[in-house]
């Protein structure tokens, strides 16, 4: 397995910030913002996570529930382990997005399981259980409700669900939205799409009993994710639940009394980020959504009349009236961003969280709200990073012995060089010889009409500024010329980086896992398991 420094993705690629480079290679530069290095789990962190965690029984109860209900059958055992005093969680989360989203998805649950059993391992006299957070309360419905794959004509699709009535709006938490008929329409979509393949007939099976007509968001993810991971006792938690938000009310209290305290102490440390490398999140003075009619909006102080108001629409309320939404009805309250993981950290005794380049960045802005509200930050883990080389891109790749990080860098150069290796006159030995050529020939000019008058020499340096732009314009015409003749490396050339770099991005953000599956069955996800690293901290490469 081949493996690529992430620096060679920087900056063009997934969220590979500065900072997040920072993060893998040089962490004592971003220590200070962190409660712990990824490198070291230690004893000390555990018993402190554990004698901070207070719900246990609780939660252990509401997860059986959840989880039977969200139809995984797989997860019996590991909460039975969830129930014991010594069990820790390794949690990841992600929007419940249409068949999962991209496959990142898929690696976050893998880098989870694979923690979980590493920690084991090495600390044998207690239990690691792999948890997803279930991200349903998000309201970003065009980012959730898609799924890109590739065509039988190695084309990038579309898969879209639009519901038959679409709110004017605001579509609230989307892991609630329930899908109408047109999800019908969706999986036919899907279906003739898909190439045809020994496999293709079991993956629609599953994607139907999944993501049928009734079935919300965030039960389709989880009966779909427990049939891929039923072998690994993968725990799913959906916070939307009013018994996890009871759970919740001293945290969602202390920030309606305290405000904007919180957003002071993020916005300290955003500004300090800000002068290093950036701040992914905008504070906010209140870090609450409300459930209202149907949709999520943002909580607002109004300072001036000493109210609160709803982000976008006209409505206002007290404080008196929103502590009595509190106490009566906590499941329409919701947190943001800042407060999405202190919230999860309540509810589990979490020893890491497995993060996305962008989840890193963002968590160096929240050490001060796991101060705040006293709660053990836990170590934030980088999840696997991968492309997944088919037979097809691996046979282009050794056609034209390229170096795979050469896609990465400069593609451009790349296919330029591939052309010209391929073309059949060389068209770059006769440009390189007439440059030189000009130039010794130029160096003649100057020596001869300097001696006349040395003025001369600046205005025959202007001229062959002017005469090598022409002789690069037609070097250009001429590779393309020859790129029209060979056709044939160059459609293999597009299809390498529609492959490795759909839409100019790592394809672990656009592809979804159907069409893998489709491709080469469920047994994929076992073969995933096996090849990738969960301490390798280089973008990864596996071969189909």
């Amino acid at each position: 397995m081949r493996t690529l420094n992430f620096k060679f993705l920087f900056p063009n690629y997934g969220g590979t910030t500065q900072l997040f480079l920072d993060y893998i290679y040089n962490f004592k530069n971003v220590a200070r913002y962190y409660a712990h290095d990824f490198n070291d789990f230690n004893i000390g962190l555990i018993q402190n996570v554990l004698a901070g965690y207070k719900n246990r029984n609780k939660v252990a109860e509401i997860l059986r529930r959840q989880n039977l209900s969200l139809g995984n059958r797989y997860a019996g055992e590991n909460i039975d382990l969830f129930e014991k005093e010594n069990t820790l969680a390794v949690v990841t989360g992600q929007q419940v997005g249409l068949f999962t989203g991209p496959v990142y998805t898929i690696y976050k649950i893998i880098s989870a399981i694979k923690l979980s059993s590493a920690l084991a391992e090495k600390f044998p006299e207690y239990n690691f259980v792999p948890v997803f957070y279930l991200e349903g309360e998000d309201h970003d419905f065009f980012e959730a409700n898609n799924a890109k794959i590739f065509n039988s004509n190695n084309e990038l699709v579309k898969i879209e669900f639009i519901p038959e009535h679409i709110p004017k709006e605001n579509y609230g938490p989307v892991g609630a939205l329930k899908f109408d008929k047109k999800i019908k329409d969706v999986l036919n979509k899907i279906e003739s799409e898909l190439q045809d393949s020994e496999f293709k007939s079991e993956i629609m099976n599953l994607l139907r009993y999944a993501y049928d007509e009734g079935v919300n968001f965030t039960e389709a993810f989880v009966r779909f994710c427990s049939e891929l991971f039923k072998d690994f006792g993968l725990i799913f938690l959906d916070p939307s639940d009013p018994e996890l938000k009871q759970l919740l009310l001293p945290i969602f209290r202390k920030e309606i009394e305290e405000h904007p305290k919180l957003a002071g102490l993020i916005i300290d440390v955003s500004a300090e980020l800000e002068r290093k490398y950036h701040a992914q999140v905008k504070p906010r003075p209140l870090n609450l959504f409300l459930i209202y009619k149907d949709g999520r909006f943002p909580i607002e102080p109004d300072e001036q009349e000493g109210m609160f108001k709803l982000k976008g629409i006209r409505f206002k309320f007290s404080k008196g009236e929103l502590i009595n939404i509190l106490e009566t009805n906590p499941q329409l309250l919701s947190p943001n961003v800042v407060l999405r993981p202190i919230c999860q950290d309540t509810l589990l005794p979490t020893v890491a969280y497995v993060a996305g380049p962008s989840e890193i960045a963002y968590f160096a802005q929240f050490k001060p709200a796991y101060d705040y509200f006293n709660i053990q930050m836990p170590v934030i883990f980088p999840r696997i990073s991968a492309t997944l080389i088919e037979p097809k891109v691996k046979k282009i790749l050794d056609k034209y012995q390229i170096d795979i990080r050469e896609v990465y860098t400069d593609f451009q150069s790349l296919a330029k060089k591939i052309i010209l290796s391929n073309s059949e006159v060389d068209i770059q030995g006769f440009f390189d010889s007439v440059k030189s050529q000009f130039e010794l020939l130029l160096e003649g000019i100057k020596s001869f009409v300097s001696g006349i008058d040395p003025s001369l020499s600046d205005a025959v340096t202007n001229s062959s500024g002017k005469i090598l732009y022409h002789i690069n314009s037609i070097y250009e015409k001429a590779l393309s010329a020859s790129q029209r003749k060979n056709e044939i490396a160059n459609q293999q050339i597009q299809k390498l980086k529609l492959n490795l770099l759909p839409e100019d991005e790592l394809q672990e953000r656009v592809l979804n896992i159907t069409y893998f599956l489709n491709k080469y069955s469920f047994g994929l996800i076992s073969k995933l398991f096996d090849e990738l690293e969960i301490f390798e901290f280089n973008h990864q490469f596996v071969y189909l």
